[in-house]
């Protein structure tokens, strides 16, 4: 993923480490992208089913939660199915910041049909009050998670299962003290994620919560705060725990809070992020290398870069290449769709290169499969670049959809062009290696998305 890469304690970072982020909007000459196509990896189209956990002392877990689902819903975030429960067991006349309406059943937690139920859980909860929950409620939690089910948490949810190392870890941070309420200025750090998308710089009363067990290396950061004496205190954060989504922020002890616009937009986004499944899940047996929403698991090298935008990721300046770093492949079949705004952009798909130092890796060491129509016969689109011309070139007019499919197998890469075969080559470099994208140029706008690979059996 591109990132500012934070690499000491958040407890004491400093603030001078966080540079202005770059605006991620897509260049005035891109193609239009179309609608994008829907895929089984995001959340139901009719929207996600939700639990809704809440419990605890000193806040008003059920009005607080419900402000929170009020807010998804007016921003326009898609809810089949919300299920309010507590899993704490307050005695007669607590809690005593509101009257505990809702029903307790902390056993939810252990349905083995979790995952089936529901697409995400949300938690507002802290450890009063929660004496009869156990391990395998904690496990059940977890292992939701880890199997693909998205979390977000918020306040004092990292006040909760405080003696279970596991869920201070999925969580990223674990509740030591705050000092008294009162306003908190709030800052959003240089960040390339989607969470962060449209929030600005903000302040508004709450408790700054001071945390523990909150390594920056498994998180992305998006909200920092200055506690008193200078130190900088992580807000807002994602991560990922197994193969699901977590999000968690310090902030929402009192109702000011929900009310903040910037605080609303932060959710809304948390939430949406959360909606669809990360780079590297499995769908139908291939897995997904970019989910039309984000480049997780995705890196830059050279210049240029790469935008997400309306459902696809877009080309920008070069030349360079946008390569998956988070494993490499030996024999598969890669699918992707790609679209240009001229005849003339040019771009390339490189399969089976080692991690690049600078893009020229990818072409010594790899292969590229050709995206641009105008070139000769060996850097045509279909082509196996310097190596081997296509049969054909069945493109389809500037702004609409092509599909690629390339079939690698040993040293023979096959090459589909919208289900036509165009090219067959016998190689004869490395069997294993890493995908990229390239971008070429300044003037080249190349969109790509729905890119899967299957790997050969």
């Amino acid at each position: 993923m591109i990132r500012a890469h934070i690499l000491v304690f958040l407890t004491f970072i400093p603030l001078f480490a966080f540079a202005p982020r770059e605006t991620g909007n897509a260049p005035a000459s891109a193609p239009a992208s179309g609608a994008p196509v829907s895929s089984a990896a995001d959340a139901r189209a009719e929207g996600m089913r939700a639990l809704v956990l809440v419990g605890g002392e000193h806040h008003a877990v059920e009005a607080n939660t419900a402000s929170v689902v009020d807010i998804l819903k007016n921003g326009g975030v898609k809810l089949s199915k919300v299920d309010f429960v507590r899993i704490d067991a307050p005695p007669p006349g607590k809690p005593s910041a509101e009257k505990a309406t809702l029903a307790s059943n902390p056993d939810v937690l252990k349905d083995p049909e979790l995952n089936n139920k529901y697409d995400i859980i949300f938690q507002y909860t802290q450890d009063s009050y929660i004496e009869k929950l156990d391990s395998d409620h904690v496990d059940g939690l977890l292992n939701f998670v880890r199997s693909g089910g998205s979390w977000i948490g918020w306040h004092c949810a990292s006040d909760t299962f405080k003696t279970y190392p596991e869920y201070i870890k999925m969580v990223g941070g674990r509740f030591e003290t705050h000092p008294a309420y009162g306003p908190v200025k709030i800052q959003r750090v240089a960040t390339t994620s989607p969470v962060g998308e449209g929030v600005e710089d903000f302040e508004t009363p709450d408790e700054l919560y001071f945390l523990a067990d909150a390594p920056a290396a498994d998180k992305e950061l998006i909200l920092v705060a200055n506690s008193p004496g200078g130190k900088t205190r992580p807000v807002a954060w994602t991560k990922r725990y197994g193969a699901g989504k977590v999000f968690y922020t310090t902030l929402g002890h009192g109702p000011e809070v929900y009310k903040n616009p910037m605080f609303q937009k932060l959710i809304v986004n948390a939430a949406t992020w959360a909606s669809y499944k990360g780079n590297g899940a499995v769908e139908n047996g291939a897995i997904v290398l970019f989910n039309n929403h984000d480049l997780e698991g995705w890196t830059m090298c050279g210049p240029g870069r790469f935008v997400v935008d309306k459902g696809s990721v877009v080309t920008a300046g070069g030349m360079g290449m946008l390569w998956y770093d988070r494993r490499s492949f030996r024999d598969f079949t890669i699918d992707l769709e790609w679209s240009v705004g001229r005849k003339e952009d040019n771009s390339g798909v490189f399969v089976r290169f080692p991690a690049p130092m600078n893009p020229w890796t990818a072409v010594y060491q790899g292969y590229e499969i050709q995206i641009g129509d105008t070139f000769d016969a060996k850097h045509n689109t279909g082509s196996v670049y310097d190596f081997k011309e296509p049969t054909s070139v069945p493109t389809k007019p500037v702004g609409e959809w092509n599909k690629y499919r390339i079939s690698v197998k040993g040293q023979k890469y096959t090459i589909y062009v919208n289900d036509e075969k165009v090219n067959e080559y016998e190689g004869s470099r490395s069997l294993e290696g890493h995908i990229g994208l390239q971008n070429h140029d300044n003037d080249s706008h190349v969109r790509f998305r729905n890119i899967k690979i299957t790997e050969s059996r």
